[in-house]
């Protein structure tokens, strides 16, 4: 039940910022006494899945919602062969920092004609690398804190 609610917070997480996955790694793996690896594994298979979600349900609301429509026609007739060219490298610290914020890189790919494989092969890679860095590091503050006690 633990692993449901980690990937149920870690989708969540991957749409709406109120749901710190982050934070939720640090808690599982170092409090909660889960094993790293698979603390990561789930909240990086948790946000993909969230991407994927932001990835075909964001095509389909730039269609319904001309303002956005309109900014991203704007930006592509602006910088569009540039964005095509460097949508995928701008990804990388997407995922791996958080900037640009991974959730609109996810939901604008659409409509910059991005392929979800490459987009998300970047996405759930890299943010495994940070999950498990996390989840790590929530294991190393656990063992600490107990020694000081």
């Amino acid at each position: 039940m633990a692993w449901v609610t980690l990937l149920c917070i870690s989708f969540a997480g991957g749409i709406v910022w109120l749901f710190n996955v982050e934070a939720t790694a640090v808690l599982y793996a170092g409090v909660g006494g889960h094993n790293p690896l698979l603390v990561g594994l789930t909240c990086a298979v948790g946000q993909s899945l969230a991407y994927t979600f932001l990835f075909f349900s964001g095509g389909w609301l730039l269609e319904r919602w001309s303002w956005g429509r309109r900014q991203i026609e704007r930006t592509r007739a602006r910088y569009g062969a540039w964005l095509e060219r460097s949508f995928l490298a701008l990804t990388a610290p997407a995922a791996l920092i958080g900037l640009p914020p991974m959730t609109a890189m996810a939901a604008l790919a659409g409509g910059f004609h991005v392929r979800f494989l490459p987009m998300i092969g970047i996405a759930f890679s890299l943010r495994l690398v940070r999950l498990l860095a996390l989840a790590f590091a929530g294991t190393e503050i656990a063992a600490w804190w107990r020694t000081l006690w």
